[in-house]
């Protein structure tokens, strides 16, 4: 089923969006869940909660693209529990890229300030604006939370030009950040 008629469904209110959603997104969204979730009864929760999350935010949302709209619910809903179990050890690669990107704004700083809205804009237009390979590279780490070594396989790289890459993209997003005075 097309994206398009299973949001229409959600604003139907018909309960098949859910199961349709489910069918067709819920192996991605398990796959986010796992690159920041190790425990198994956590990522189940997650993707569950994904689904009601959906429901209830269409309509009146009405996503352009339904997979980043359900990938970015369960990336949420993961850091949300993530933060919930702080004792806990967490997953390894997603405090490895977390670590990356907080040493450019500062570990005091990103809690606060990643999820204003003026630095979420820089970002995007910093992201919009790179080349389609290291955009790509630089959502599947930050994004998605992959690890070097998945980025490597997926795209025939070298671990060293995955880290290359991220590098870079760190750097320039650093200068482009201080540009707009957010360091």
């Amino acid at each position: 089923m097309e994206d398009s008629q299973i949001i229409e469904l959600y604003f139907a209110r018909n309960q098949q969006a859910l199961l349709e959603s489910q069918s067709k997104y819920g192996t991605y969204c398990n796959a986010v869940a796992r690159n920041i979730l190790s425990d198994a009864r956590d990522i189940e929760e997650s993707v569950n909660q994904t689904w009601f999350e959906a429901w209830r935010s269409i309509p009146p949302k009405k996503p352009d693209i339904l997979s980043a709209f359900l990938g970015g619910i369960t990336r949420n809903i993961c850091l949300n529990i993530l933060r919930s179990h702080s004792t806990q050890k967490r997953h390894t690669d997603f405090v490895e890229s977390y670590n990356e990107l907080s040493k450019i704004v500062g570990m005091e700083s990103i809690e606060d300030e990643i999820f204003t809205k003026q630095l979420a804009e820089s970002i995007n237009e910093f992201i919009g604006e790179l080349p389609e390979i290291q955009r790509k590279v630089f959502v599947c780490r930050y994004w998605y939370f992959d690890s070097i070594e998945e980025i490597s396989e997926n795209f025939g790289f070298t671990k060293g030009k995955v880290k290359s890459i991220l590098y870079r993209v760190r750097k320039n997003l650093q200068k482009h950040l201080k540009q707009g005075e957010f360091l």
